[in-house]
């Protein structure tokens, strides 16, 4: 069998050098104890090791990553001794990259063995004649400067790399272009005959009652040293691990014999689904490399499943408009997605934890499509196992993105081979993954002028990379971008103008503004939302970890630092106008953003699946941050903590929901309050089911109180998300007396009256929400347990924006996963929050309890 397989991890040193100083410094004889080397991670990043030996300071605090700008400008040298290597007769080393980020020179002893250009093709090197004589060698890996790019406003015919983008200065992330060994690196001993890359695709029939399994497996590259025979077996073991299928072949260490696909047929296979809707079984497809005598040389294990996922037209859809509507298994699924970008924009470094805490964050959301994004990664091997874990499917976009001055990507013959070299590369390697649902080019390619999306008959791009996907993925969705037309931007001028051209769409990424917000997603009329967002301001124990203490004020962009940390995503201009003007520091600040965030990204999702089932899918932007910025469009903050805008969605993708339309937060100037009640449930309405709706005065006092059946959804294809109406409520305002505040106290109910679900707003019949600022104090006590916090209300009027947050150093390991937040305690009210403390060790766990009227305070 491979007689070894060593990962190589541990020992890699590297330095920066400039011009061809590397050339000297790879060579051997260097003596192990010569100046100038740094500890390096492999796989990792440069601008990690440089920080983590004093060399940067930390680029994620204040604006220190400006210092760092440097760094990517060089090359910098990797080495590591080799040793133990030991070759029988007939014996081969084999050397592989998983991924170098992004142009490299491999060398050994000095000589150089291979040159590399890509950050997401793997490649190996047959070393076997460095390593034969057993000596010690000396492995050297020159990572040379980053290649020229774009950043986020500039051209996108310039590009001419197939690289992340986003580090090249975003508006969520600044200029810190990535380098390194950024995936792992082994070394394989091997026999006469070795696999090489085993790629594999399921496919369903139209009943979905038989499977059928590709497997394509390649012989490992390089001459063999003597010509040996041997026996290929593919098998195939269903999720409790027995043999359901079995293919046998004779191959020779010539190649002949050797199969391009060997096919696997599967009755009644188990059926993979997303998340909610059932189960992720999982097959093992084995691929085994025996010898003449029986014994075994090599063998590969790649897990796969079935299902079957297309695009079916929404009901209703204008004509011409492409499919959007996701169907696994042949049942209609509303998107419930979120966009997904690199957890970390030094994303070399393995973050297992941080990934699978993200990821188990989405799908207790209730998301089942997570597109990543494109001016991002081609994800890692881990992600897209743990989305299939998780029923989280993925639309994988190749990185290309838009730019502010030019959005139409090089056409250039050069560029268009790289892309299909490195797309001939990428599909195979990942098209085994059930979670992968569908393909597309990147983000926003668009005519400028126009504005007018792209696809694969205006973008010879696009059409390469189309090509590509359909012949080596054919049952994989293809989609030509995002947006894909015929409008790009979910704009109310635009809808009003020309409602049948919002197909797919962006936009707004901003709050805007108190009735603005309500206008715009109640005027909607897109068949699939594929990015639009809400801005908010950080968590404090982010925003603490991130603004030093005397550059906290103020808060917007009239501050320096805040330029440099989400400038585009500040808007504190906003805040301050929805509060009165009256927010003094920055605690009331993030307390106001935090509210608007929370409402104004909860109204754009219940908005759009209220319109369910012509509305096919909504993702907002952005789930996650690669950097810690003090003001973004994440829902979850870089230490990995939700914020507002998280719980809004996860209520709102509950699989039973219930809200309301409304004009407006503030209602002054208007003589009535008026609210549509909408209500859904997964499976369809529960016989007997109620809307019920309340106006209550924030001392519990019922100002006006309606219940409806619940709603019923119209005839047509059925959906994940059957939407509809259950009635109105309505009440004069003067009825408040002078109560500035109200709260807008929803429930879903079945026919005995236990709530299937509830929701509350807080609304005001003033003109702004500055009342919030003024609620009088309310008493309530926290009591934690070992798996939750009872809230309990204790005195005074409703208890407004109740927050819980952890309130451990920035630094602390693991998280405090919580159930709900932003929660509002009627008097006399309880709740138990749950509570998960993930992979943090009980020492020192604490959180922290605040809202509008509470007393903020730790709860050990």
């Amino acid at each position: 069998m491979t007689r070894s397989t060593r990962p190589l991890t541990k020992g890699w040193q590297v330095r920066p050098c400039l011009g061809d100083t590397w050339r000297w410094l790879a060579g051997p004889g260097r003596p192990e104890d010569e100046p100038g080397w740094l500890p390096a991670r492999v796989p990792g990043s440069v601008l990690d090791d440089a920080h983590r030996a004093g060399l940067v300071a930390d680029p994620f605090v204040a604006d220190r990553s400006l210092a760092a700008e440097w760094v990517p400008q060089r090359t910098w040298l990797y080495r590591l001794p080799l040793t133990d290597v030991q070759l029988a007769a007939g014996e081969r080393a084999l050397l592989r990259f998983d991924g170098v980020d992004h142009d490299a020179t491999v060398l050994l002893d000095g000589e150089k063995v291979a040159g590399h250009s890509g950050m997401f093709v793997p490649f190996e090197v047959d070393v076997t004649r460095w390593l034969a004589d057993g000596d010690r060698h000396l492995l050297a890996v020159a990572v040379h400067p980053a290649p020229a790019n774009e950043p986020q406003v500039g051209r996108t015919d310039r590009v001419a790399v197939h690289k992340a983008r986003m580090d090249y200065g975003w508006d969520f992330c600044p200029r810190m272009p990535h380098q390194g060994i950024w995936r792992p690196v082994t070394l394989r001993v091997v026999g006469p005959l070795a696999l090489g890359e085993v790629s594999v695709a399921t496919e369903l029939d139209d009943q979905l009652t038989t499977g059928r399994v590709t497997v394509s497996p390649e012989r490992a590259g390089g001459a063999p040293r003597q010509l040996a025979d041997g026996r290929l077996t593919v098998e195939l073991l269903d999720p409790a691990g027995a043999l359901v299928a079995t293919h046998e072949t004779q191959v020779s260490g010539t190649g002949a014999g050797w199969p391009t696909t060997v096919s696997l047929t599967v009755p009644d296979p188990e059926l993979w689904t997303v998340n909610g809707l059932g189960p992720q079984p999982r097959y093992t497809v084995r691929t085994t490399l025996t010898g003449a005598d029986g014994a075994r040389l090599d063998r590969r294990g790649v897990t796969t499943g079935f299902r079957r996922v297309r695009m079916v037209a929404n009901p209703g859809a204008p004509a011409g408009a492409a499919p959007y509507t996701l169907e696994v298994n042949g049942r209609r699924v509303y998107a419930k997605g979120w966009n997904w970008v690199p957890p970390d924009a030094r994303y070399g470094v393995p973050r297992p934890e941080k990934l699978a805490h993200l990821l188990h964050l989405a799908a207790d959301a209730g998301v089942n499509l997570l597109r990543v994004w494109g001016g991002g990664l081609l994800e890692s091997e881990e992600f897209y196992r743990r989305c299939d874990e998780l029923g989280l499917l993925v639309w994988q976009e190749f990185s290309l993105s838009s730019s502010g001055i030019d959005s139409v990507p090089s056409q250039h013959p050069e560029y268009l081979d790289r892309l299909e070299r490195e797309a001939n590369a990428i599909v195979p390697a990942l098209r085994h993954h059930p979670s992968l649902a569908l393909w597309g080019p990147g983000n926003e390619l668009h005519h400028t002028a126009s504005a007018t999306p792209l696809d694969e008959s205006t973008s010879p791009a696009i059409a390469t990379l189309a090509a590509v996907v359909r012949q080596r993925d054919p049952g994989r969705v293809w989609l030509p971008g995002s947006p894909a037309g015929r409008a790009f931007l979910n704009r109310l001028d635009l809808i009003e103008d020309d409602p049948d051209a919002q197909h797919d769409v962006h936009g707004p990424w901003e709050h805007q503004g108190l009735g603005a917000q309500q206008r715009l997603y109640d005027a909607g009329t897109c068949l699939l939302h594929s990015e639009f967002g809400v801005e908010g301001m950080a968590n404090r124990r982010a925003w603490n970890a991130v603004v030093p203490a005397d550059r906290q004020w103020p808060t917007g962009r009239d501050n320096p630092l805040m330029e440099h940390l989400g400038a585009w995503w500040n808007n504190t201009p906003l805040v301050l106008a929805a509060f009165g003007g009256r927010p003094a520091d920055p605690d009331t600040v993030r307390r106001a953003s935090r509210q608007l965030q929370h409402d104004g990204l909860r109204y754009a999702v219940e908005a759009n699946l209220r319109r369910a089932p012509r509305s096919s899918g909504t993702l907002p932007w952005q789930f996650d941050e690669p950097f810690p910025n003090a003001w973004c469009t994440s829902a979850v903050d870089h230490l990995g903590e939700p914020k507002s805008a998280y719980y809004a969605v996860r209520r709102a993708y509950r699989d039973a929901h219930v809200c309301a339309r409304f004009a407006t937060q503030a209602w002054a100037g208007r003589a009535r309050f008026e609210a549509e009640l909408w209500s859904w449930e997964r499976d369809g309405a529960t016989p007997g089911s109620t809307v019920s709706a309340r106006v209550l005065a924030l001392d519990g006092t019922v100002v006006a109180e309606v219940v409806h059946p619940a709603g019923r959804p119209a005839a047509g294809p059925a959906s994940t998300v059957p939407a509809a109406p259950a009635g109105r409520i309505s009440f004069p305002l003067a009825a408040l007396g002078d109560e500035p505040l109200f709260l807008l106290d929803l429930a879903l109910l079945d026919a005995d009256g236990r709530p299937l679900a509830t929701a509350r707003w807080t609304h005001s019949a003033t003109a702004d929400l500055a009342p919030l600022l003024d609620v009088a104090p309310a008493d309530v006590t926290a009591e934690p347990t070992g798996d939750a916090v009872r809230l309990t209300h204790a005195g005074g009027p409703a208890a407004l924006g109740l927050w819980l947050a952890d309130d451990r150093p920035a630094d602390a390991a693991g998280w405090a996963v919580l159930g709900d937040n932003l929660i509002d305690l009627l008097p006399g009210e309880s709740v138990r929050v749950p509570l998960e403390w993930r992979a943090a060790p009980e020492a020192g766990r604490c959180l922290r309890l605040e809202g509008w009227n509470v007393r903020a305070r730790r709860l050990a």
